[in-house]
């Protein structure tokens, strides 16, 4: 692409006005130079960016010291990683890597690897810059040291990408790393867990302005136009939007240290715990969804209370109750479930499910065949008007059966003296 038509597709992504909050300081340097500065190693010398941020800075709704408030445990079982329950989260390294190319593999070059760890009383953001490629053994040389003494990772969306892109790196350039062993909690995934359904989209951008309260500045760039913008660097030697590219990195290293904190709050917190923000029904929600899907029942089941107790959409509601009902009876406690199987049938119209457990229910455990017959018929009339298809056809052969055996049972009944 002519260098002419970049700029003329960047210069259309400018807002008009867009100037960044007063607490927020991390604004790229004027001027044509790259920020930082030159850094030698044995394998030669990079750019290294380097900033330092005080604790109680804020960024959005949070400061970097919220993350600090915050136990381990809770962020060892959102990474599935029992050893992070023991670590100082002030040893976690947070990654992020601006590259090439977006699909990753051997001929992808981490041209930009961004890292912010916790020094004494500041949040410290490091950025490895490539001014050309064969800068790469330099960098990696750097990183493995910097990172030696860290615990492990927080990335976002790092297991699919960051974290195998840069072990491909280490082995391409004939050195060891251990990337790949050292504990990960990958954040996409519990805001996925938080926030799927209730956003239009759960990547780091949304959650910044949704949910942390982050606006970035007209100098950021859509990470789509940053693998050309890097060849055009190197083509041109022309660093403008090379520094827009850091300004970019910088920012997403920074929310994910407010997304980690806010995160961990919510998963952290309790009903009555003190010091705890106030959750909506929504969070009390995935928390129990969450608890569920983890096999911690008691705790899924709090948490199903308190969303139940509060306000929830239609559908949240419907999604609880069922959820709810299905831990129970998986627990042998039936009978606690039929009145949440009732209240799922009395607004939900298009699905039989509850009609056919509670169908279930008083014919095996409470022996009330008349009640079981009654809401069978009431399935056996929503999939009647189900769309047709496979799973009409094998709803319908289902619920046939179980009417016919409950009047078989009734009938005989009546007949015997």
């Amino acid at each position: 692409m002519p260098a002419n038509d970049l700029r003329a597709r960047l210069q259309r992504l400018r807002p008009r006005k867009a100037p960044p909050p007063r607490e927020l300081t991390y604004e790229p340097l004027p001027g044509t130079a790259l920020p930082g500065r030159e850094h030698a190693t044995p394998h030669g010398a990079f750019q290294l960016i380097e900033e330092r941020y005080p604790l109680s800075q804020r960024h959005g709704h949070l400061s970097f010291e919220a993350l600090l408030t915050h136990e381990a445990a809770t962020l060892a079982k959102l990474a599935r990683a029992p050893q992070l329950a023991s670590a100082d989260v002030r040893r976690l390294a947070f990654l992020d890597t601006e590259t090439t190319g977006l699909a990753g593999g051997a001929g992808t070059l981490a041209f930009l690897i961004g890292v912010g760890v916790f020094e004494a009383e500041h949040f410290v953001l490091r950025q490895y810059f490539l001014r050309r490629p064969d800068e790469e053994a330099a960098v990696l040389t750097q990183l493995t040291r910097d990172l030696k003494a860290h615990a492990g990772w927080v990335t976002f969306n790092g297991r699919a990408f960051d974290l195998p892109l840069l072990g491909t790196r280490f082995t391409l350039n004939r050195q060891r790393n251990d990337f790949r062993q050292r504990p990960h909690l990958d954040l996409l995934f519990p805001a996925r867990t938080l926030y799927r359904g209730r956003l239009a989209s759960c990547a780091l951008s949304s959650l910044e302005q949704h949910v942390l309260g982050v606006p970035r500045s007209h100098d950021d760039v859509p990470g789509e136009l940053i693998p050309e913008m890097y060849v055009r660097y190197l083509q041109t030697g022309e660093t403008g939007d090379m520094r827009r590219v850091i300004y970019h990195n910088a920012i997403d290293i920074l929310s994910m240290v407010t997304l980690a904190a806010h995160l961990l709050e919510v998963f952290s917190t309790e009903a009555g715990e003190a010091g705890r923000r106030v959750l909506s029904a929504a969070d009390h929600l995935r928390l129990a969804m969450w608890h569920d899907h983890e096999g911690r029942a008691a705790e899924a089941e709090a948490a199903y209370r308190r969303a139940l107790a509060g306000k929830l959409a239609l559908e949240d509601r419907a999604a609880a109750l069922l959820r709810f009902a299905a831990l129970l009876k998986r627990h042998n406690r039936r009978a606690e479930a039929v009145p949440l199987w009732e209240q799922l049938a009395s607004f939900s119209a298009e699905d039989s499910l509850a009609c056919v457990e509670l169908a279930k229910y008083y014919e095996w455990k409470a022996a009330d065949l008349p009640q079981a017959l009654t809401w069978a018929r009431r399935a056996e009339a929503i999939i009647k008007a189900m769309p047709p298809g496979w799973r009409k056809k094998e709803a319908q052969a289902a619920i046939a059966r179980r009417v016919e055996r409950l009047q078989e049972k009734l009938n005989s009944r009546e007949r015997k003296p």
